[in-house]
Formats: structure tokens, C-alpha cells, sequence
């Protein structure tokens, strides 16, 4: 036993020995590393996997930054997450990034793209990896420089190599780096005349970039230059052959003004300027085109002339565009209203034309059997309130029935209270306020006349619209202010006119009222248009009377009221005790209006807009009230009647109704019958 523990003893220490590799025999030397928390190496790679001697990157070619992750002993950590991030001046990492964080994969490894930011860029910059795993944070930094690569743009084409105005070439050019054909490369286009889409454009993988050329009508019949640049590069050009444009359309724009009047009117436009305009196939106006005018036989026939250069023709008109494509005509108003129809035709293509739209020719002098005076209340409560108003409008058309001209003026004069003076035409009416104030008339009656200068009408036998001897016409006479409603002037009524004529009128009208006896005989265009009305002033307090209707409706027959088992009638009328007459040529005594209206007893209305209303007050009555009819005072200058509508039961005629009127100032009356 001693023996064997001897030889085993031995051959260990000679074992021992070849392993320290050499030595004194008897002696061991051992080496032991040791790592104490996990690592991160960073480096530059190419495409290859192969660390750069230089960590110097371009354009020209791919680098990744490659970041490799250990553990404590020295094993591959896989699934780490590492952030790579550098100088965004310098480099862009993971395509077009300051900063990008990767997965390490089974072997430990991180890799991310790394390159200049422009193919031009020139610096240094430091990269930085970092990661942390099971609670330790590791990281590594290098150094690096970035080189210009060398861009050149070349291969430029168009196509087609010629083009009308307004069409497109599609253009292409090749960018390379370092003479290899490159993705990536940003090429901006350009042209001296018309423009690209898009502007600029990237490489794609073969390293060509495109782009679509458009051109304007202004680069028609020219050679036009097309540029392709790209930083770093030197820009190369190619030409192209632009066409002449072509005129695609003409287009009617406007008339100013778009309404004339005949050439005999005392007032308005007699003459429009018509435009027109000459485009291309997109739309864009084209100078220096011929275009010829017409006028239609119709606008012929009306006495539609052309007016140029001081002189009228209705002969064809050749006229030229300007530089925004735009052509313009004059045409003159004839005798007769119209619609002026002016066709524009381009003198190089008979196909290509317009007509205009919504031109006329209108007689617009104002007619007196076409003048039309309203109001909007023809009875207000203004006997004892001052500034009650009420709106009155005239209306106009000329004696074919068209617009009279937008600012023609109509007076106003009134025989009390204040009414506003003129006032000016649009779409052929103009309104003007009347109002209550000063001393009221005795019978509680304004007269309001409107009047402006027109003509008088006729009858166009021969249908040239000129007035011509034996063509019968209305002389209307002059014009005076009728206070006393009875269409015949007396002194103290004010006067308009200031002619002398003195020849026998048409029989005058209250709503026309003329001078008897100051007609001329002769048709003119220049005369008092003229309207007139009456504005009540009524009181607040109303007057209810029970009357029976006679078969014409006469009011004013006052008999004891017949209630029958459907009902009743009264009358309704304002208070003033001036009412039932009207003054007399002295103006200032009185007479009944009843013989100026052939109807005795006629009463002022109550205020428009006053309600009438009615209630039985009997008690257990089983009669009732179906309808007050109407149950509202309307434009009406005189009292009115209104039915009482009862229920038709037994008691109808013995029962209490009660009738109640009720102001627009909420003023009321109440009487039983």
C-alpha cells in the first residue's frame, strides 16, 4: 500500500509539471480570468460584417453601427434592447434618425444603419451604444468621420421631345454616387417657362428620378430649357419644343350695364359694354386673338347699333384680345326695347363662339297708367299721438311694362304731417315714410301725392315705340294736391305743374288728379307722372253702431238693428266729430262726403290692425259667438261693417252680445247690443 500511494504520488507531480509548461521540477504556475459584470463592444461594420479599420462612412456605399452584448461570463445576451444615438448634424441612424433602439439577437449582437446626413456631409462625430441588463447599465462610445461622395446627375430625357402649349413631357435623369447608379438621390426640376409635378423627386433603386412637365400657353412657339439639379452635382439641361397654344373656347363675362334704355328715354344707359373672352383648352385667357362680333337680326330690328370709335354700325366687328384674353364691344340702344343678342366667333375657327345673356333694351321712362301708390297703413292712431308713421311706396314700369331706370326720383308733398321728401327707385319702386305731427286736418284726412317726371302713355299703333301723330295718347294735365278728394282743383289746393296749356284733359280720377282745362292736345315725354292717396288720422276711441245692410251695401242706413238667430252687422268707425264731410271750393266750410262719393255717412276707419271682437253676456244662454268676419280693420280709409256670426239657437235674438274694438295701442270700446 505504501508502495501504490508513492507511484500515484509521482506521476500527479509529473502531471502537474507538464501543465505549468515548464518549470523547476516540483513548481506550478496557473492564470485565471475572471469577469465581474456584463460588456458591451461598439464598432463599425460595412455590409460584409467587417469592422472598419478607418470608422470613416459615406453615401457610396451601407455601414451599420454594430453593438455586441455580453454576459459576466462572457456568454451572448440575446433580446437586449440597445440604443444607438449620435450627432443628427453628422449622421442619421436606421434611415433618417438621431437615435434607434435594436434587439440583440442570439449571438448577442445589435446592428443599425449608419450614414452622413446628406451625400455632401463632411465631419466627425462620436457614437454612443447603450443597454442594461439584469440591473447593470453598460455602454461604448467610438469616434467616427463621414466623407462627401461624389453625385452626378446624367441621361436626362423628355418624352415626348415636342409639345403643344398646355401639354406635358414625362422628364427622367439618372443619379449616381461615386459613378454608381444610387436610391436615395433628391433631384430638384426646373424650367424657364412652365412647371413641373412634382418639383422634385428621389431616386429610385436603378437611380433614376421622374418627373411630369407642364406647359403654359405663354411658352407656345419657343424652345423651352429644362434643368435637373442636385446638391453636390452639376446640374444638366435638356430642351424641348413648345407649340403654339390653341384657342379652345370664348366665354361671355359680363355687361355693364345689363339694361339700356331706348334711345328717346329722358333718363338711363343708352349704351353696354359687352366682354368676351378667348381661352385655352385650360381655361387661361389668350391674347392677340381675333374674334369677330355680330348683332342678331332681332337686336337689328330694334335699332341695336355697335358704337365704335364715335361711330354706330350694325356691320360685323373685328376686335382683338388683350393680354388676359379678354375682348370687348360696345352696343348702342335703338327705339325699341329689346334683347341685344351679340355673338362672338374666333376669326381662325368659325366653331368656336358665344353669344351674350341677359342684355335688354327697355323703354324706361316712367308711364302714368303704370304709376301705383301704397301704403302699409291706410288709417293710423295719430288724431291726438304725435309720430305715428305709415310706409308708402310707388311702384313704376314704363309703358311696357319694364323697370323704370335703378335712381329715378319720386317726390312726395303732403297736405299735413310730415311726410319724406324723395326718395330713389330700385327695381322700379321706392318707399318713403309718412308721419303724424303739427296741426291735424278737420275731417282727420291727409292727402299724400307722389309724382316724378315720365311720360304720357299711348297706344303704339305702328310698334316702333315713338309716338306718332294720330295715335291716340293720354294727356294727363298738370298736376295739383286734391285735399278735397273731389278731382277738381280749387284754390288753396297746391299746384306741381307750372305749365300754362289750357286745352281740355281726359276726365280726371281722384287716384290721377289733373287740372281741368290744362291739357295741351299734344303727346309728350315730358310730363308730372303722378299718384295720390289719403291717410287717416284716426282716434283711438271707436263708434259701434248696429245696422241693417242694404242690398248694395250702402253704409250709413242706420235702422234699428235687426238680430236674427245667426247673427247681426255693425259698423265700425272712429270718433271725430269732422267725419262725414269733406271741405267745399272755399276750403273751410263743409259738406257731406256723401256727395262727393255718391254714399251718404261716410265715416273714418278705425286704425288698421284694430280687432273687433264679440262675447254673449246673457247668463245660461246657449247661443254663442261663431265669427267676427272680419274681425280685423284693414287697409280701409272708411268705416267698416263686420258680421257678428251667431249660432242660429233660439235664443239668439234675445241674448247680450257684447261688441269690443280694440286699437293698436290697446285702446278699447265696448258696446252690447
Amino acid at each position: 500500500m505504501r508502495y501504490l500511494k508513492f507511484v500515484m504520488g509521482w506521476v500527479l507531480a509529473v502531471l502537474l509539471a507538464a501543465c505549468g509548461g515548464g518549470g523547476n521540477p516540483g513548481s506550478t504556475t496557473t492564470t485565471t480570468t475572471t469577469t465581474t459584470s456584463p460588456t458591451l463592444t461598439l464598432s463599425l461594420v460595412n455590409a460584409a460584417g467587417t469592422v472598419l479599420s478607418t470608422n470613416s462612412i459615406s453615401k457610396s456605399a451601407n455601414y451599420y453601427a454594430k453593438a455586441v452584448v455580453l454576459d459576466a461570463g462572457g456568454n451572448a445576451l440575446a433580446n437586449q434592447l440597445v440604443t444607438f444615438s449620435t450627432d443628427y448634424t453628422i449622421a442619421t441612424l436606421a434611415g433618417n434618425a438621431a437615435a434607434a433602439t435594436v434587439l440583440t439577437d442570439s449571438s448577442g449582437v445589435a446592428k443599425v444603419a449608419i450614414s452622413p446626413l446628406t451625400l455632401t456631409t463632411t465631419g466627425a462625430a462620436t457614437l454612443t451604444a447603450s443597454a442594461t441588463t439584469s440591473g447593470a447599465a453598460v455602454s461604448g462610445t467610438l469616434n467616427f468621420s463621414t466623407a462627401a461622395s461624389n453625385v452626378t446627375l446624367s441621361g436626362m430625357t423628355t418624352s415626348p421631345t415636342t409639345i403643344g402649349a398646355l401639354e406635358t413631357s414625362a422628364v427622367t435623369v439618372v443619379g449616381s454616387v461615386d459613378g454608381t447608379a444610387t436610391s436615395g438621390v433628391v433631384v430638384a426640376f426646373a424650367a424657364s417657362c412652365g412647371s413641373f409635378s412634382p418639383s422634385s423627386a428621389t431616386t429610385n433603386s436603378s437611380g433614376i428620378a421622374s418627373s411630369t412637365y407642364q406647359s403654359v400657353s405663354g411658352c407656345g412657339s419657343s424652345m423651352v430649357t429644362l434643368t435637373s439639379s442636385a446638391t453636390g452635382a452639376t446640374a444638366v439641361t435638356k430642351t424641348i419644343a413648345i407649340t403654339a397654344a390653341r384657342a379652345a373656347n370664348i366665354v361671355f363675362t359680363s355687361a355693364t350695364p345689363t339694361t339700356m334704355y331706348v334711345s328717346s328715354a329722358a333718363s338711363g344707359n343708352k349704351t353696354s359694354v359687352l366682354k368676351f373672352r378667348v381661352v385655352d383648352s385650360n381655361s387661361t385667357g389668350m391674347a392677340s386673338q381675333s374674334v369677330i362680333f355680330s348683332l342678331s337680326s332681332a337686336s337689328i330690328a330694334a335699332g341695336v347699333k355697335f358704337s365704335v370709335s364715335g361711330s354706330s354700325s350694325t356691320a360685323n366687328q373685328t376686335v382683338s384680345s388683350d393680354g388676359n384674353g379678354d375682348v370687348f364691344i360696345t352696343v348702342a340702344a335703338g327705339t325699341l326695347p329689346t334683347t341685344v343678342t351679340v355673338t362672338a366667333t374666333l376669326a381662325s375657327d368659325s366653331t368656336v363662339y358665344a353669344s351674350s345673356i341677359g342684355v335688354i333694351v327697355t323703354t324706361g321712362a316712367a308711364t302714368q297708367n303704370a304709376a301705383s301708390l301704397s301704403a302699409t297703413k291706410l288709417s293710423i292712431e295719430a288724431w291726438n299721438t304725435d309720430g305715428v308713421t305709415s310706409s308708402l311706396t310707388m311702384r313704376l314700369a314704363d309703358r311696357m311694362g319694364n323697370p323704370v331706370p335703378n335712381g329715378t326720383s319720386v317726390n312726395f308733398v303732403a297736405s299735413a304731417g310730415l311726410v319724406t321728401g324723395s326718395c330713389t327707385t330700385t327695381s322700379s319702386a321706392c318707399t318713403v315714410t309718412y308721419t303724424s305731427q303739427g296741426t291735424r286736418p278737420i275731417n282727420g284726412r291727409v292727402s299724400i301725392l307722389a309724382y316724378l317726371d315720365g311720360e304720357e302713355s299711348f297706344i303704339d299703333l305702328d310698334g316702333d315705340n315713338v309716338w306718332q301723330s294720330g295715335e291716340t295718347f293720354y294727356d294727363v294735365g298738370k298736376a295739383y294736391l286734391d285735399i278735397r278728394e273731389d278731382g277738381t282743383w280749387v284754390s288753396g289746393e297746391q299746384i306741381i305743374d307750372t305749365s300754362t296749356n289750357s286745352s281740355t284733359c281726359v276726365t280726371p280720377t281722384n287716384t290721377y288728379p289733373a287740372m281741368t282745362g290744362t291739357c295741351d292736345g299734344t303727346w309728350s315725354s315730358a310730363v308730372r307722372v303722378r299718384k295720390e292717396t289719403i291717410i287717416t288720422l284716426a282716434t283711438s276711441d271707436a263708434t259701434i253702431l248696429g245696422v241693417t245692410r242694404s242690398s248694395s251695401d250702402v253704409r250709413g242706413f242706420v235702422t234699428p238693428i235687426i238680430k236674427t238667430a245667426n247673427g247681426f252687422t255693425v259698423w265700425v268707425h272712429d270718433t271725430n266729430p269732422y267725419a262725414p264731410y269733406t271741405q267745399d271750393s272755399t276750403i273751410g266750410s263743409l259738406i257731406t262726403r256723401g256727395t262727393v262719393f255718391g254714399q251718404p255717412g261716410l265715416y273714418n276707419a278705425m286704425p288698421t290692425g284694430s280687432t273687433v271682437t264679440a262675447a254673449i253676456t246673457s247668463s245660461g244662454a246657449v247661443c254663442t259667438v261663431i265669427a267676427v268676419s272680419p274681425n280685423v280693420v284693414t287697409n280701409s280709409p272708411n268705416g267698416d261693417l263686420h258680421d257678428i256670426v251667431l249660432s242660429g239657437d233660439s235664443d239668439c235674438t234675445t241674448v247680450s252680445v257684447k261688441v269690443t274694438v280694440t286699437t293698436p295701442a290697446s285702446v278699447s270700446t265696448t258696446v252690447s247690443f
